[in-house]
């Protein structure tokens, strides 16, 4: 579970994710869209631990998306994500305050 937010957050640079590693899949869940970004869930039961629920965001000009949280798939584990989805989509609703839309995204 290396996409998930940790202490460090923020401090140190990611590396680039292996382009073998990337996946596609469908987002069961869209939260919504805000300040250029999309946020949504998808269900994933490649996981060694099991069937996991995962959070993305990634930007709308664009396929791809990371994860930034990831939950249990189950029922709590479904109203967890739900909420962080959420959550997520407000700080991007208010970060999106201080800046110009782009060409084309509503103001």
């Amino acid at each position: 579970m290396s996409n998930v937010i940790r202490p460090d957050f923020g401090r140190a640079r990611r590396p680039e994710p292996d382009p073998d590693t990337r996946r596609a899949a469908e987002a069961i869940c869209l939260y919504g869209e805000e300040a250029g970004y999309r946020v949504g869930l998808v269900a994933d039961e490649s996981e060694t631990q099991g069937p996991v629920l995962t959070v993305f965001v990634g930007a709308l000009d664009s396929e791809e998306v990371e994860a930034v949280a990831i939950t249990p798939a189950t029922p709590e584990g479904r109203a967890d994500a739900d909420a962080i989805g959420l959550a997520i989509l407000r700080a991007l609703e208010i970060v999106g305050r201080g800046r110009d839309p782009e060409p084309g995204e509503p103001a």
